[in-house]
Protein backbone atom coordinates (compact mmCIF):
# COMPACT_ATOMS: atom_id res chain seq x y z
CA UNK A 1 0.00 0.00 0.00
CA UNK A 2 2.83 2.37 0.83
CA UNK A 3 4.48 1.77 -2.53
CA UNK A 4 1.16 2.30 -4.25
CA UNK A 5 0.52 5.58 -2.40
CA UNK A 6 4.02 6.83 -3.12
CA UNK A 7 3.62 6.07 -6.82
CA UNK A 8 0.07 7.45 -6.98
CA UNK A 9 0.82 10.66 -5.13
CA UNK A 10 4.02 11.16 -7.07
CA UNK A 11 2.07 10.89 -10.33
CA UNK A 12 -0.60 13.24 -9.02
CA UNK A 13 1.99 15.80 -7.97
CA UNK A 14 3.74 15.57 -11.29
CA UNK A 15 0.42 16.06 -13.09
CA UNK A 16 -0.38 19.12 -10.96
CA UNK A 17 3.10 20.54 -11.43
CA UNK A 18 2.93 19.96 -15.20
CA UNK A 19 -0.51 21.56 -15.44
CA UNK A 20 0.53 24.62 -13.45
CA UNK A 21 3.84 24.97 -15.29
CA UNK A 22 1.97 24.78 -18.59
CA UNK A 23 -0.35 27.52 -17.37
CA UNK A 24 2.61 29.66 -16.29
CA UNK A 25 4.31 29.11 -19.65
CA UNK A 26 1.11 30.07 -21.44
CA UNK A 27 0.94 33.30 -19.42
CA UNK A 28 4.58 34.09 -20.21
CA UNK A 29 3.96 33.31 -23.89
CA UNK A 30 0.87 35.54 -23.91
CA UNK A 31 2.81 38.41 -22.32
CA UNK A 32 5.54 37.98 -24.95
CA UNK A 33 2.95 37.93 -27.74
CA UNK A 34 1.42 41.13 -26.36
CA UNK A 35 4.80 42.86 -26.74
CA UNK A 36 5.08 41.57 -30.31
CA UNK A 37 1.54 42.70 -31.08
CA UNK A 38 2.30 46.15 -29.66
CA UNK A 39 5.30 46.43 -31.99
CA UNK A 40 3.14 45.27 -34.91
CA UNK A 41 0.43 47.78 -33.96
CA UNK A 42 3.00 50.60 -33.88
CA UNK A 43 4.05 49.72 -37.45
CA UNK A 44 0.41 49.49 -38.57
CA UNK A 45 -0.35 52.89 -37.03
CA UNK A 46 2.56 54.45 -38.94
CA UNK A 47 1.37 52.80 -42.15
CA UNK A 48 -2.19 53.95 -41.46
CA UNK A 49 -0.99 57.52 -40.92
CA UNK A 50 0.90 57.42 -44.22
CA UNK A 51 -2.18 56.11 -46.04
CA UNK A 52 -4.31 58.82 -44.43
CA UNK A 53 -1.87 61.49 -45.63
CA UNK A 54 -1.82 59.97 -49.13
CA UNK A 55 -5.62 59.89 -49.21
CA UNK A 56 -5.80 63.52 -48.05
CA UNK A 57 -3.40 64.56 -50.84
CA UNK A 58 -5.51 62.70 -53.39
CA UNK A 59 -8.64 64.40 -52.05
CA UNK A 60 -6.94 67.77 -52.53
CA UNK A 61 -5.79 66.84 -56.06
CA UNK A 62 -9.26 65.58 -57.00
CA UNK A 63 -10.73 68.85 -55.75
CA UNK A 64 -8.25 70.90 -57.82
CA UNK A 65 -8.85 68.83 -60.95
CA UNK A 66 -12.62 69.02 -60.44
CA UNK A 67 -12.39 72.81 -60.21
CA UNK A 68 -10.29 72.87 -63.40
CA UNK A 69 -12.82 70.73 -65.26
CA UNK A 70 -15.71 72.89 -64.07
CA UNK A 71 -13.84 76.06 -65.09
CA UNK A 72 -13.02 74.70 -68.54
CA UNK A 73 -16.59 73.47 -68.97
CA UNK A 74 -17.88 76.93 -68.10
CA UNK A 75 -15.45 78.43 -70.61
CA UNK A 76 -16.56 75.90 -73.23
CA UNK A 77 -20.21 76.75 -72.57
CA UNK A 78 -19.48 80.46 -72.97
CA UNK A 79 -17.52 79.84 -76.17
CA UNK A 80 -20.29 77.62 -77.50
CA UNK A 81 -22.82 80.36 -76.89
CA UNK A 82 -20.52 82.84 -78.63
CA UNK A 83 -20.11 80.50 -81.62
CA UNK A 84 -23.87 80.06 -81.79
CA UNK A 85 -24.36 83.84 -81.88
CA UNK A 86 -21.69 84.25 -84.55
CA UNK A 87 -23.12 81.36 -86.57
CA UNK A 88 -26.56 82.91 -86.39
CA UNK A 89 -25.20 86.27 -87.53
CA UNK A 90 -23.20 84.68 -90.36
CA UNK A 91 -26.21 82.65 -91.41
CA UNK A 92 -28.32 85.79 -91.51
CA UNK A 93 -25.67 87.68 -93.47
CA UNK A 94 -25.23 84.78 -95.88
CA UNK A 95 -28.97 84.50 -96.35
CA UNK A 96 -29.22 88.22 -97.06
CA UNK A 97 -26.35 88.02 -99.53
CA UNK A 98 -27.86 85.02 -101.29
CA UNK A 99 -31.20 86.78 -101.59
CA UNK A 100 -29.51 89.87 -102.99
CA UNK A 101 -27.42 87.74 -105.33
CA UNK A 102 -30.52 85.93 -106.59
CA UNK A 103 -32.15 89.26 -107.32
CA UNK A 104 -29.06 90.94 -108.81
CA UNK A 105 -27.29 88.06 -110.52
CA UNK A 106 -29.50 85.08 -111.50
CA UNK A 107 -26.42 83.35 -112.93
CA UNK A 108 -24.99 82.92 -109.41
CA UNK A 109 -28.07 81.33 -107.80
CA UNK A 110 -26.13 78.11 -107.11
CA UNK A 111 -23.32 79.91 -105.21
CA UNK A 112 -22.96 78.67 -101.64
CA UNK A 113 -20.20 80.86 -100.28
CA UNK A 114 -19.64 84.56 -100.26
CA UNK A 115 -16.33 84.31 -102.07
CA UNK A 116 -18.11 82.95 -105.11
CA UNK A 117 -19.66 86.41 -105.54
CA UNK A 118 -16.21 87.82 -106.21
CA UNK A 119 -14.83 88.00 -109.75
CA UNK A 120 -12.46 90.16 -111.75
CA UNK A 121 -15.27 92.45 -112.84
CA UNK A 122 -16.35 93.11 -109.25
CA UNK A 123 -12.80 93.74 -108.09
CA UNK A 124 -12.04 95.94 -111.13
CA UNK A 125 -15.13 97.96 -110.26
CA UNK A 126 -13.94 98.20 -106.66
CA UNK A 127 -10.46 99.36 -107.70
CA UNK A 128 -11.93 102.06 -109.92
CA UNK A 129 -13.35 103.93 -106.94
CA UNK A 130 -11.47 107.16 -106.41
CA UNK A 131 -12.86 107.92 -102.98
CA UNK A 132 -15.11 105.01 -101.87
CA UNK A 133 -17.59 105.23 -98.97
CA UNK A 134 -16.32 104.55 -95.44
CA UNK A 135 -18.14 101.21 -95.28
CA UNK A 136 -16.16 100.01 -98.32
CA UNK A 137 -12.79 101.15 -96.96
CA UNK A 138 -13.62 99.41 -93.65
CA UNK A 139 -14.18 96.14 -95.52
CA UNK A 140 -10.92 96.42 -97.49
CA UNK A 141 -9.07 97.31 -94.27
CA UNK A 142 -10.54 94.22 -92.59
CA UNK A 143 -9.40 92.10 -95.55
CA UNK A 144 -5.87 93.54 -95.19
CA UNK A 145 -5.95 92.46 -91.54
CA UNK A 146 -7.09 88.93 -92.44
CA UNK A 147 -4.41 88.56 -95.13
CA UNK A 148 -1.63 89.89 -92.86
CA UNK A 149 1.29 87.43 -93.17
CA UNK A 150 2.29 85.79 -89.86
CA UNK A 151 -0.22 87.88 -87.95
CA UNK A 152 1.77 91.11 -88.52
CA UNK A 153 -1.03 93.65 -88.82
CA UNK A 154 -0.18 96.45 -91.32
CA UNK A 155 -0.35 99.93 -89.87
CA UNK A 156 -1.36 101.46 -93.20
CA UNK A 157 -4.81 100.17 -94.05
CA UNK A 158 -5.88 103.12 -96.16
CA UNK A 159 -7.69 102.95 -99.49
CA UNK A 160 -4.39 103.57 -101.25
CA UNK A 161 -2.83 100.54 -99.52
CA UNK A 162 -5.95 98.50 -100.33
CA UNK A 163 -5.63 99.31 -104.04
CA UNK A 164 -2.00 98.15 -103.93
CA UNK A 165 -3.20 94.89 -102.28
CA UNK A 166 -5.71 94.39 -105.12
CA UNK A 167 -3.27 95.43 -107.90
CA UNK A 168 -3.03 91.90 -109.22
CA UNK A 169 -6.67 90.91 -109.31
CA UNK A 170 -6.07 87.23 -110.11
CA UNK A 171 -3.56 86.80 -107.27
CA UNK A 172 -5.80 88.67 -104.83
CA UNK A 173 -8.82 86.57 -105.79
CA UNK A 174 -6.76 83.37 -105.39
CA UNK A 175 -5.69 84.47 -101.89
CA UNK A 176 -9.30 84.96 -100.89
CA UNK A 177 -10.51 81.66 -102.34
CA UNK A 178 -7.70 79.64 -100.73
CA UNK A 179 -7.69 81.54 -97.45
CA UNK A 180 -6.73 79.22 -94.52
CA UNK A 181 -9.62 80.00 -92.21
CA UNK A 182 -8.74 77.03 -89.96
CA UNK A 183 -5.48 78.56 -88.75
CA UNK A 184 -6.04 82.27 -88.21
CA UNK A 185 -3.39 83.98 -86.10
CA UNK A 186 -4.63 85.17 -82.66
CA UNK A 187 -3.40 88.71 -83.36
CA UNK A 188 -5.48 88.75 -86.54
CA UNK A 189 -8.58 87.62 -84.64
CA UNK A 190 -8.01 90.36 -82.08
CA UNK A 191 -7.43 93.06 -84.73
CA UNK A 192 -10.51 92.11 -86.78
CA UNK A 193 -12.96 92.53 -83.87
CA UNK A 194 -13.48 96.32 -84.19
CA UNK A 195 -14.50 95.90 -87.85
CA UNK A 196 -16.91 93.07 -87.08
CA UNK A 197 -18.59 95.17 -84.38
CA UNK A 198 -19.05 98.13 -86.74
CA UNK A 199 -22.75 98.65 -87.45
CA UNK A 200 -21.96 99.40 -91.13
CA UNK A 201 -20.04 96.12 -91.52
CA UNK A 202 -23.08 94.37 -92.95
CA UNK A 203 -23.12 92.75 -96.41
CA UNK A 204 -26.52 94.27 -97.23
CA UNK A 205 -25.35 97.76 -96.35
CA UNK A 206 -21.98 97.37 -98.03
CA UNK A 207 -23.64 95.91 -101.16
CA UNK A 208 -25.32 99.23 -101.71
CA UNK A 209 -21.84 100.66 -102.01
CA UNK A 210 -20.03 97.80 -103.78
CA UNK A 211 -20.91 94.16 -104.62
CA UNK A 212 -17.29 93.07 -104.27
CA UNK A 213 -16.95 94.73 -100.86
CA UNK A 214 -20.12 92.97 -99.72
CA UNK A 215 -18.59 89.59 -100.56
CA UNK A 216 -15.41 90.53 -98.69
CA UNK A 217 -17.44 91.50 -95.60
CA UNK A 218 -19.23 88.15 -95.58
CA UNK A 219 -15.92 86.34 -96.05
CA UNK A 220 -14.52 88.14 -93.00
CA UNK A 221 -17.56 87.12 -90.95
CA UNK A 222 -17.15 83.50 -92.06
CA UNK A 223 -13.47 83.63 -91.07
CA UNK A 224 -14.44 84.78 -87.58
CA UNK A 225 -16.94 81.92 -87.31
CA UNK A 226 -14.30 79.39 -88.37
CA UNK A 227 -11.81 80.73 -85.83
CA UNK A 228 -14.38 80.66 -83.02
CA UNK A 229 -15.41 77.11 -83.96
CA UNK A 230 -11.78 75.97 -83.93
CA UNK A 231 -11.25 77.57 -80.53
CA UNK A 232 -14.35 75.82 -79.19
CA UNK A 233 -13.05 72.51 -80.52
CA UNK A 234 -9.73 73.03 -78.72
CA UNK A 235 -11.48 73.88 -75.45
CA UNK A 236 -13.71 70.79 -75.67
CA UNK A 237 -10.64 68.65 -76.35
CA UNK A 238 -8.97 70.10 -73.26
CA UNK A 239 -12.11 69.44 -71.18
CA UNK A 240 -12.12 65.80 -72.34
CA UNK A 241 -8.44 65.44 -71.40
CA UNK A 242 -9.05 66.94 -67.96
CA UNK A 243 -12.02 64.63 -67.41
CA UNK A 244 -9.79 61.64 -68.20
CA UNK A 245 -7.22 62.87 -65.67
CA UNK A 246 -9.96 63.39 -63.10
CA UNK A 247 -11.29 59.86 -63.69
CA UNK A 248 -7.78 58.42 -63.18
CA UNK A 249 -7.32 60.43 -59.98
CA UNK A 250 -10.74 59.34 -58.74
CA UNK A 251 -9.81 55.69 -59.34
CA UNK A 252 -6.52 56.17 -57.44
CA UNK A 253 -8.43 57.88 -54.63
CA UNK A 254 -10.93 55.01 -54.33
CA UNK A 255 -8.04 52.51 -54.27
CA UNK A 256 -6.25 54.53 -51.56
CA UNK A 257 -9.44 54.68 -49.47
CA UNK A 258 -9.88 50.89 -49.78
CA UNK A 259 -6.27 50.32 -48.66
CA UNK A 260 -6.75 52.78 -45.82
CA UNK A 261 -9.88 50.98 -44.60
CA UNK A 262 -8.11 47.61 -44.83
CA UNK A 263 -5.16 48.93 -42.81
CA UNK A 264 -7.56 50.45 -40.26
CA UNK A 265 -9.37 47.13 -39.87
CA UNK A 266 -6.07 45.27 -39.38
CA UNK A 267 -4.93 47.82 -36.78
CA UNK A 268 -8.29 47.58 -34.96
CA UNK A 269 -8.07 43.76 -34.96
CA UNK A 270 -4.53 43.88 -33.55
CA UNK A 271 -5.61 46.38 -30.91
CA UNK A 272 -8.55 44.17 -29.86
CA UNK A 273 -6.21 41.17 -29.59
CA UNK A 274 -3.85 43.21 -27.40
CA UNK A 275 -6.72 44.28 -25.15
CA UNK A 276 -7.97 40.71 -24.76
CA UNK A 277 -4.45 39.44 -24.06
CA UNK A 278 -3.88 42.20 -21.50
CA UNK A 279 -7.16 41.32 -19.81
CA UNK A 280 -6.06 37.70 -19.64
CA UNK A 281 -2.59 38.51 -18.31
CA UNK A 282 -3.81 41.13 -15.83
CA UNK A 283 -6.77 39.01 -14.72
CA UNK A 284 -4.48 36.05 -14.01
CA UNK A 285 -1.70 38.10 -12.44
CA UNK A 286 -2.63 36.92 -8.95
CA UNK A 287 -3.10 33.37 -10.25
CA UNK A 288 0.38 33.59 -11.72
CA UNK A 289 1.82 34.15 -8.24
CA UNK A 290 -0.39 31.51 -6.66
CA UNK A 291 0.43 28.94 -9.33
CA UNK A 292 4.14 29.59 -8.89
CA UNK A 293 3.80 29.14 -5.12
CA UNK A 294 1.76 25.97 -5.64
CA UNK A 295 4.44 24.54 -7.93
CA UNK A 296 7.02 25.26 -5.24
CA UNK A 297 4.86 23.56 -2.60
CA UNK A 298 4.18 20.54 -4.83
CA UNK A 299 7.87 20.22 -5.60
CA UNK A 300 8.55 20.23 -1.88
CA UNK A 301 5.79 17.69 -1.20
CA UNK A 302 7.24 15.33 -3.77
CA UNK A 303 10.24 14.98 -1.49
CA UNK A 304 8.31 14.74 1.81
CA UNK A 305 5.97 11.76 1.37
CA UNK A 306 7.23 9.79 4.40
CA UNK A 307 4.97 9.31 7.40
CA UNK A 308 5.58 11.51 10.44
CA UNK A 309 6.62 8.44 12.46
CA UNK A 310 9.89 8.53 10.57
CA UNK A 311 10.58 12.11 11.52
CA UNK A 312 12.37 11.31 14.78
CA UNK A 313 14.54 8.73 13.07
CA UNK A 314 15.30 10.95 10.13
CA UNK A 315 16.36 13.78 12.43
CA UNK A 316 19.02 11.57 14.00
CA UNK A 317 20.73 10.88 10.68
CA UNK A 318 23.96 12.58 9.77
CA UNK A 319 23.74 14.69 7.81
CA UNK A 320 20.10 15.40 8.77
CA UNK A 321 17.48 14.92 6.07
CA UNK A 322 15.34 18.04 5.39
CA UNK A 323 11.79 17.60 6.68
CA UNK A 324 8.76 19.79 5.97
CA UNK A 325 7.28 21.02 9.24
CA UNK A 326 3.53 20.75 9.92
CA UNK A 327 2.73 18.39 7.04
CA UNK A 328 -0.67 16.63 7.31
CA UNK A 329 -1.12 13.10 5.83
CA UNK A 330 -4.66 13.99 4.79
CA UNK A 331 -3.34 16.66 2.41
CA UNK A 332 -1.16 13.97 0.82
CA UNK A 333 -3.95 11.40 0.38
CA UNK A 334 -6.94 13.57 -0.54
CA UNK A 335 -7.96 17.17 -1.20
CA UNK A 336 -10.48 19.69 0.09
CA UNK A 337 -12.84 19.17 -2.85
CA UNK A 338 -13.17 15.43 -2.18
CA UNK A 339 -13.64 16.00 1.57
CA UNK A 340 -16.39 18.58 0.88
CA UNK A 341 -18.12 16.09 -1.43
CA UNK A 342 -18.05 13.44 1.36
CA UNK A 343 -19.59 15.89 3.82
CA UNK A 344 -22.33 16.82 1.33
CA UNK A 345 -23.17 13.11 0.97
CA UNK A 346 -23.67 12.75 4.78
CA UNK A 347 -20.23 11.86 6.18
CA UNK A 348 -19.68 13.44 9.62
CA UNK A 349 -17.26 16.34 9.53
CA UNK A 350 -15.03 15.09 12.38
CA UNK A 351 -11.41 14.28 11.57
CA UNK A 352 -11.73 10.58 12.40
CA UNK A 353 -14.52 10.11 9.84
CA UNK A 354 -12.44 11.99 7.28
CA UNK A 355 -9.37 9.86 8.03
CA UNK A 356 -11.42 6.63 7.78
CA UNK A 357 -12.89 7.71 4.42
CA UNK A 358 -9.39 8.60 3.21
CA UNK A 359 -8.03 5.17 4.18
CA UNK A 360 -11.03 3.47 2.56
CA UNK A 361 -10.60 5.36 -0.75
CA UNK A 362 -6.87 4.56 -0.90
CA UNK A 363 -7.06 0.84 0.06
CA UNK A 364 -6.44 -1.95 -2.47
CA UNK A 365 -8.60 -4.41 -0.51
CA UNK A 366 -12.05 -4.26 1.03
CA UNK A 367 -11.57 -3.04 4.63
CA UNK A 368 -13.68 -4.16 7.56
CA UNK A 369 -16.19 -1.38 8.20
CA UNK A 370 -17.92 -1.04 11.61
CA UNK A 371 -20.66 1.40 10.68
CA UNK A 372 -23.90 0.74 12.65
CA UNK A 373 -25.35 4.11 11.57
CA UNK A 374 -24.52 3.45 7.86
CA UNK A 375 -22.70 6.77 7.59
CA UNK A 376 -19.96 5.40 5.36
CA UNK A 377 -22.17 3.65 2.81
Amino acid sequence: MYAKLVSQKTDELRAKITRLENGLEKLRSTASQVDQLKAKLAIQEIELQQKNEAADKLIEMVGIETAKVQSEKALADEEEERVAVIAEEVSKKQKDCEEDLIKAEPALVAAQEALNTLNKANLTELKSFGSPPGAVTNVTAAVMVLLAPGGKIPKDRSWKAAKIMMAKVDVFLEQLINYDKENIHPDVIKAIQPYLKDSEFEPEFVRSKSAAAAGLALAAANAELAAATEKLKAIKSKVASLEEQLAALTADFEKAIAEKLKCQQEADATNRTIQLANRLVNGLASENVRWADSVSIFMQQSWTLLHKNWLTFLKTLEPPIPITEGIDPLTMLTDDTTIAMWHNEGLPSDRMSTENATILSNSDRWPLMIDPQLQGV
